[in-house]
């Protein structure tokens, strides 16, 4: 089922969450709302839900005008973040709750809903765990029951709201991997939001980024990443660096580097290049290449890559570079010493 909403805007008395959104999911994506507290993403993954109206707006469901439509008969699964399982039932129960109060004459089976919630079991991992309750599972399980007892009710459209955000680091890193193996299996039409741009970036067909109510940009992973389209864009996906930059005669001036200036930029304009620590390289030694002198303020040399904290001699800017340790070793920098940086990949835009 695809899902699409149009214009959508929703206010909480003088606090705009939503402000004239459209965006279109089709059928069978795995998509992500990703974006800091308060952008606005759980605001309209609960409207796409019916758990909370627009003002503005529509919310098609397979091209079909679903804003009047209440939650019940929108074919949509919810998992949230804190599980939502009752304690006083077992998995099984847990699981087959949303068909056991269906109505009669839309109520599978005693039987039926046993299959399907053993199904659901193997499908989640989770065979041989069916009467036990929720106190006595793990995170990671119980948030795998939530997610089962979502999909028993056959939704057309899974929506999860931070689903990994109470557990810990290595155990979200697993499921997350778990859930992009389900939905590969499922191709159910799903939508998650997280703050967690890791988890976006690696889960997900497409991230949709937002901020301040709004869509500040929508792509794949890969060119999220790689083009982002705003300095917030820039600034939220991933470690970056912002240094101080100027447009002149149609060139971007960063110290004595200098790159092509987006057609959009004037001459004598303040601006900030953007750029990510491991697209900086540096040397010892200028090697007759434009360069930023820097000095070395601090080596971070644990682990498989080596993280430098430098200081721009011509204006007293703070970045940071990221090299192999390999490279690292190779160049034998020590704390204090001058080096010499090349930016490779640097985007530019005006100075807010």
């Amino acid at each position: 089922m695809s899902i699409e909403v149009q214009n959508i805007s929703r206010r909480f008395g003088t606090y705009t969450a939503l402000d004239q959104v459209n965006l279109r999911i089709e059928k069978g994506e795995l998509v992500s709302l990703l974006g800091p507290s308060g952008s606005g993403k759980t605001t309209l993954l609960r409207i796409i839900a019916g758990l909370e109206t627009s003002d503005t707006g529509r919310v098609l469901l397979h091209d079909q005008d679903a804003t009047e439509v209440p939650v019940r008969k929108r074919q949509v699964g919810f998992v949230f973040q804190h599980y939502a399982l009752f304690r006083h039932m077992n998995v099984l129960d847990n699981v087959a709750f949303g068909l056991n109060v269906r109505s009669r004459s839309t109520r599978p089976a005693k039987a039926e809903i046993r299959d399907r919630v053993f199904s659901l079991l193997k499908l989640v991992q989770l065979e041989g765990l069916e009467k036990r309750y929720p106190t006595q599972l793990s995170g990671g399980q119980r948030q795998r029951v939530a997610l089962a007892r979502a999909l028993a009710i056959e939704p057309k459209v899974l929506l999860l709201d931070e689903p990994f955000g109470a557990l810990d680091a290595k155990v979200r890193k697993e499921l997350r991997r778990w859930l992009r193996q389900l939905h590969e299996e499922l191709h159910i039409t799903s939508v998650f939001v997280t703050h967690d741009q890791e988890e976006a970036l690696e889960v997900a067909d497409r991230v949709v980024v937002m901020n301040n109510a709004r869509i500040e940009q929508i792509g794949t992973p890969r060119e999220i990443y790689d083009h982002p389209a705003t300095p917030f864009v820039n600034e939220f996906l991933g470690n970056v660096n912002s240094l101080s930059a100027h447009v002149a005669q149609g060139r971007v001036h960063v110290g004595a580097i200098d790159l092509l200036a987006p057609l959009e930029m004037r001459d004598q304009t303040d601006a900030v290049a953007y750029v990510r620590p491991h697209n900086i390289q540096l040397a010892r030694s200028r090697n007759g290449k434009p360069v930023l002198e820097v000095t070395v303020r601090h080596i971070h040399a644990a682990g498989p890559t080596a993280r430098l904290e430098l200081r721009r001699t011509d204006n007293g800017e703070e970045f940071e570079a990221e090299v192999p340790r390999i490279e690292e070793q190779h160049l034998a920098l020590k704390v204090g010493e001058t080096a010499f940086a090349t930016l490779r990949d640097a985007r530019v835009f005006p100075r807010g």
